[in-house]
């Protein structure tokens, strides 16, 4: 067999090294474009896991707020008219009987525990189904939630700068958030003092909660139903929360950020 010149095996060698470099590229695009397909699938699928984790926290949301409608309808037509019915019976008594001494005491006693069941059952009804939504909106309802926690250990005030109509679906759970902080505040914090401030701005709302107790921190693993009530309304409603001091370096102060929408209709802003 004739052996190869120089120049032909030169051929070999560069031929063979163009289909080497030829096959290695091929194999290199071929692992890129795989890469980028696995990675718009990562994406797509992750996509898909938030879409679902926000249709189901959406559903819970809507769940618990028609349950809310319930039971407040309940209460307020069942157990409302039950006990006006037996306040009524006893006024019917006292008409026609006269009670004297302990049994006059008795009667007194009672009249004033259904005086107490009945505003009890009105204020727990209007706290799950806040009749004001729908006449009033979102800043009237929270200024009567702060004057129903108003007491006489307690002082609950609210202010606002601006005015908007807001009564929407989103206004329901930010009413909810403001609800829950208020209430965890008068359970926990020991506080004497608690205000609620809301700011209108031009495409957001600013809420500020803000207490003299003794404070909690947003950190570490909270795992109670109310504060996984506010971590669900604030990622629907794409809001920011975040927890400061006051300036008198007591207690607690809670600022939540809630982007708003432009253009509906509904909702007319009127910047104070």
């Amino acid at each position: 067999m004739a052996e190869l010149s120089e120049s032909e095996t030169i051929f070999i060698i560069l031929t063979s090294s163009a289909g080497m470099l030829l096959l290695v590229g091929a194999i290199g695009i071929f692992i890129l474009f795989y890469q980028k397909r696995m990675f718009k699938m990562r994406l797509k699928n992750i996509e898909t896991e938030q879409e679902y984790e926000q249709n189901m926290i959406k559903a819970q949301l809507k769940s618990q707020e028609q349950e809310r409608n319930r039971i407040g309808a309940d209460l307020h037509d069942s157990l409302g008219s039950l006990l006006w019915a037996a306040k009524i019976n006893s006024s019917f008594i006292q008409r026609t009987t006269d009670l004297q001494g302990e049994a006059k005491k008795s009667y007194d006693e009672l009249i004033q525990i259904l005086d107490q069941s009945i505003e009890s059952v009105r204020r727990i009804s209007w706290e799950l189904t806040p009749e004001a939504f729908q006449h009033i909106g979102f800043s009237k309802s929270v200024e009567k939630l702060c004057q129903r926690f108003n007491q006489q250990h307690l002082t609950v005030s609210f202010t606002e700068m601006g005015t908007y109509n807001w009564n929407n679906d989103d206004a329901i759970h930010a009413y909810r958030i403001i609800q829950e902080l208020v209430s965890n505040s008068i359970k926990h914090a020991n506080a004497t003092l608690l205000n609620v401030s809301i700011q209108w701005m031009e495409n957001r709302l600013l809420i500020f909660v803000q207490d003299n107790g003794i404070g909690f921190t947003l950190d570490g693993n909270r795992t109670g139903v109310g504060w996984w009530n506010i971590q669900q309304r604030i990622k629907r409603l794409n809001a920011q929360i975040s927890m400061g001091i006051p300036p008198t370096h007591q207690g607690s102060r809670i600022s939540i950020i809630i982007p708003l929408a432009h253009g509906t209709e509904k909702n007319q802003r009127v910047l104070g």
